[in-house]
C-alpha cells in the first residue's frame, strides 16, 4: 500500500511538472550544433531588407547600442544569439564578423518555436 502511494505521488508530481513546463514554455537545451551562415542584424534585415557589406557599419552601430545580432544559415533560418553568462553582451563573439560568413559551434536552445544559439566558437569562412 505504501509503495503504491509513493508511486502515485511520484506520477502526480511528474504530471504537474510536465503541465507547467508545457504551459510556461520551458526552454529545451539541445545538443551542440555547428551552423554555417552569416552574422546579421535581424532588425534591419526583417524591417527594411538591409543586409550585406554595405550595411556592416550600421549593423555594428546597432549591436553596440544593444540590438542582438543573429546567425542566418544557408537555408535562411535565423538563430538569435543568447549570451552564455548573465550580464554579458551576446554580440561579443561575433561582433567582428557582422555581415560576414562564419561557422559557429554552440548549444541550440528551442523555445516558443524559435531556435536560439549560445555560441562557444566562431570561425570565419
Amino acid at each position: 500500500m505504501f509503495k503504491f502511494r509513493k508511486l502515485s505521488l511520484s506520477l502526480w508530481i511528474l504530471i504537474i511538472f510536465l503541465t507547467f513546463a508545457t504551459y510556461f514554455d520551458v526552454s529545451v537545451i539541445g545538443s551542440e550544433v555547428t551552423i554555417k551562415g552569416t552574422v546579421i542584424d535581424p532588425f534591419c534585415l526583417l524591417t527594411m531588407g538591409m543586409k550585406g557589406e554595405g550595411h556592416r557599419e550600421c549593423a555594428q552601430r546597432c549591436a553596440k547600442a544593444g540590438m542582438n545580432l543573429a546567425i542566418m544559415d544557408e537555408q535562411g533560418k535565423i538563430y538569435p544569439i543568447l549570451q552564455r553568462e548573465a550580464f554579458t553582451n551576446p554580440n561579443n563573439p561575433v561582433f567582428d564578423y557582422v555581415e560576414k560568413k562564419v561557422t559557429v559551434k554552440g548549444d541550440l536552445i528551442e523555445s516558443g518555436g524559435v531556435s536560439y544559439i549560445m555560441i562557444k566558437e566562431v570561425k570565419d569562412n
